[in-house]
């Protein structure tokens, strides 16, 4: 493995020129999303931040102003004249009563993605219900088919726990999926085996978008060596001479683990041997 630490997150996660990010997964997605907006919304760059399900407005407000509208043509408008006066934009369909918006449909972004509105288009498209790991249910995640890169955030809190709701979303499906009682201890590889998959789905469904890991929260109880510990499980088959062929259809393997503090704002990018 090799390790490099950066400065911010957008070039921890690697990050081109023109991006259409989604962010899945559990443990800091909405807080990864406003961070990237406004490291760069900062360089210069015309963000727009949304949602594929649903999210507080408060949270997309606080990125920037929202434009709002119902039919896409009236959206594409609205966020041209919004990104036009410069800073970070977020977009949605409507708010509902409990003060959560609706965001575009995958298609709309995809839409807007090709009309050229902006040079990076953020995108929250799973909901964890506030825990730090989960298991993708029936329909998730609403990825857009656009897609060029997806973060694919766990909290690394949910470590040393048992394996319940109270600390994994959909625990009862995760538990079967990867053969383990419910209730197990959530040790660095079961950690390593939820992402993974995970990772099969998204490279199943996406197969043209690159996937990088991000492991939030290494400040919290010294945390950190466990992320080194389950990066490194990861992408252990990636440099295993002679496994290649058989590890893309048998294991699931990021283009890169960032092991990371967004509250710290540390970011440590690790690859495999001989990657980028």
């Amino acid at each position: 493995m090799r390790a490099i630490r950066h400065e911010t997150l957008a070039g921890a996660l690697g990050l081109e020129s023109r991006e259409l990010v989604a962010m899945v997964g559990g443990g800091g997605k909405t807080g990864a999303l406003a961070l990237l907006a406004r490291e760069l919304s900062a360089g210069g760059s015309r963000v727009v931040a949304t949602t594929t399900t649903a999210m507080f407005l408060w949270e997309l407000a606080a990125i920037g102003p929202v434009v709002m509208e119902k039919s896409l043509p009236a959206l594409r408008a609205g966020l041209g004249r919004a990104l036009a006066k410069g800073g970070p934009v977020g977009a949605a369909r409507g708010v509902d009563d409990n003060g959560k918006v609706a965001g575009p449909a995958t298609g709309w972004v995809d839409d807007l993605w090709t009309a050229g509105l902006m040079d990076y288009f953020i995108v929250e498209a799973d909901g964890s219900r506030g825990r730090s790991l989960k298991a993708f249910g029936p329909g998730e995640p609403q990825v857009p088919s656009k897609t060029t890169m997806i973060a694919q955030v766990a909290g690394l809190d949910a470590l040393h726990n048992p394996l319940t709701e109270d600390h994994t979303h959909r625990a009862s499906l995760l538990a079967q999926a990867l053969e383990v009682s419910l209730g197990s201890a959530i040790t660095t590889h079961l950690f390593a085996d939820c992402l993974r998959a995970q990772l099969q789905v998204l490279r199943q469904r996406w197969p043209g978008a690159r996937a990088v890991t991000l492991l939030n929260k290494s400040d919290l109880l010294d945390l950190g060596s466990a992320g080194l510990e389950i990066a490194e499980d990861l992408l252990a088959a990636a440099s295993s001479p002679g496994r290649a062929e058989a590890s893309s259809n048998t294991v699931m393997i990021p283009d890169a683990v960032v092991v990371s503090s967004l509250r710290e704002m540390t970011f440590l990018r690790v690859v495999a041997a001989g990657g980028d």
